[in-house]
């Protein structure tokens, strides 16, 4: 199963596997917050809307999820997962587009991003919680201000919609993920927020 932060990397990746300058910053904080999603998910860290604290030692198999534990432990106290999707966005992006760069070399990126995006959208147009990651990468993706990816022609109301119809869904049928997914939705769409804010209002 292709990892979350993978999986809505694919979603937007352009030519040579990169995401296109316009999105990047948006991109990057939607794979940090997948990333601290699986985490939560795994146990690894306990995340809720306000504190992202360290759980167990050791790592993982994924390394964009290894540099998020790595940052978080040496932080040596507890920050809000907004802050932290903000932080590591950047560098979680650049370490997925290595994988999606990797595709483009062997002539597959295409066609990985044509199912990336179906996959996506089928998870949440569908009541089924069999394809967590999926529904996961519909969320952020929402949350990032890309909806448009997987759902085109739709409208930012009704890409919402979706987004909120995958999120109760998890939240009904896998309790845990559901609320490791809101919360981290929620820091996705607050950095995002503020960083406008900030943009519309220097200084």
């Amino acid at each position: 199963m292709t990892p979350t932060p993978l999986l809505l990397a694919l979603c937007g990746a352009g030519e040579g596997g990169a995401w296109p300058w316009p999105s990047r910053i948006e991109a990057g904080r939607a794979i940090a917050g997948a990333a601290l999603y699986e985490l939560a998910l795994a146990r690894r860290l306990e995340l809720t809307d306000d504190r992202v604290v360290p759980c167990g030692v050791g790592t993982t198999d994924d390394v964009v999820q290894d540099e998020v534990l790595r940052c978080v432990r040496a932080a040596g106290r507890p920050l809000p997962p907004w802050e932290w999707v903000e932080t590591l966005g950047s560098g979680a992006l650049r370490r997925v587009e290595e994988e999606c760069a990797g595709a483009a070399v062997l002539g597959t990126l295409g066609t990985c991003v044509s199912e990336a995006r179906a996959r996506v959208r089928r998870a949440a147009e569908r009541a089924d919680v069999s394809d967590a990651s999926a529904l996961a990468a519909a969320v952020l993706l929402v949350a990032a201000r890309q909806g448009h990816l997987v759902w085109p022609t739709a409208l930012p109301a009704d890409r919402a919609r979706h987004a909120a119809q995958a999120l109760a869904l998890l939240e009904r049928g896998v309790p845990h993920a559901g609320r490791a997914l809101g919360s981290a939705s929620a820091a996705v769409r607050h950095s995002i927020e503020t960083s406008a804010a900030a943009l519309a209002f220097p200084g």
